[in-house]
């Protein structure tokens, strides 16, 4: 796979925040880091395992963009730094002439962070971005080792698209205002042809027989909402028992987009994961922080 660096437009996404266009084989992806050194080729020191740095790297769902993921984003850049990607056909960005397979998704994500070296991050996906997640850790179990999922679909026992809109409205009926309206821009700013040409590929993506090939050593921390209907527990926790070390956890009075309105059980879930070391620089950066702001 070929990398265009000589693609990069620089630009400010928030005080701490740098915003990157990244073309990677034609396909335009646009790169958010929180609490990064510069990106890129220019990147100083590369994100090791076993070091006491720590990268998280969130994965945005369908017809969505990295917009609804800023609270999250923001919570974790006090421990460490944050990586968020919009996907093609996302956030105004061109989308390539023919679908992108899950695979193919995680294939533009790995190499976006091989160009920004992060090699042992926290990955943290949203419905279609949990799929994603996935198929990096099946793609390489000695690599990918940590992950949140929140709300992965499709549940195998209703994959069909009348029922799947169904329960996507159930749940949207327990979803906050604001994130309505966040998904609502986020959907109108995404090429809608895109997203139905991509629907099919979430649905028929064998989520569970790609869990069953997640590395041995890796933990995943599955989170769904109460009134998440497209993700219920039964399925929460089939999935959970697919992995050596997965764990579900039920976030009480949220629905599917629990990422956005309980950010606050999503960002314990991914601290969680956490090295000791890890643990400790984030406390260290944390009281730095605090510092500068008294």
């Amino acid at each position: 796979m070929s990398l265009n660096p000589s693609s990069f437009i620089w630009g400010g996404a928030g005080r701490r925040a740098q915003r990157t266009l990244l073309n990677i084989d034609g396909r335009f992806v646009r790169i958010h880091r929180i609490g990064a050194p510069p990106p890129g080729l220019n990147r100083l020191r590369i994100d090791a395992v076993g070091d006491d740095r720590v990268t998280f790297v969130l994965i945005h769902g369908i017809g969505l963009s990295s917009t609804y993921m800023t609270p999250l984003a923001e919570e974790l850049a006090e421990y460490g730094e944050v990586f968020i990607m919009d996907l093609p056909g996302a956030a105004s960005l061109p989308s390539p002439g023919d679908p992108l397979s899950i695979s193919g998704f995680a294939a533009l994500v790995d190499a976006a962070m091989t160009l920004n070296g992060i090699q042992d991050p926290i990955l943290v996906g949203h419905s279609m971005g949990a799929q994603i997640v996935v198929e990096l850790m099946a793609r390489r179990p000695d690599h990918f080792r940590r992950a949140c999922l929140i709300g992965p679909p499709v549940n195998a026992a209703e994959r069909n698209l009348p029922l799947l809109v169904v329960n996507y409205l159930r749940s949207a009926l327990f979803e906050e205002v604001e994130l309505v309206r966040v998904a609502t821009l986020s959907y109108l700013r995404s090429a809608h042809y895109w997203v139905m040409k991509t629907l099919p590929t979430l649905m028929k993506y064998p989520i569970e027989e790609r869990m069953a090939l997640v590395g041995d050593e890796a933990r995943v921390i599955i989170l769904h909402g109460e009134h998440d209907y497209l993700v219920p527990t039964a399925w929460a926790d089939y999935l959970a028992s697919q992995a050596t070390n997965a764990t579900c956890i039920l976030i009480p009075g949220a629905a599917h987009s629990t990422i956005y309105s309980d950010d606050d059980d999503v960002a314990a879930a991914a601290l969680s994961l956490l090295t000791t070391a890890e643990r400790e620089a984030g406390a260290r950066k944390s009281q730095r922080a605090r510092n500068a702001h008294d």
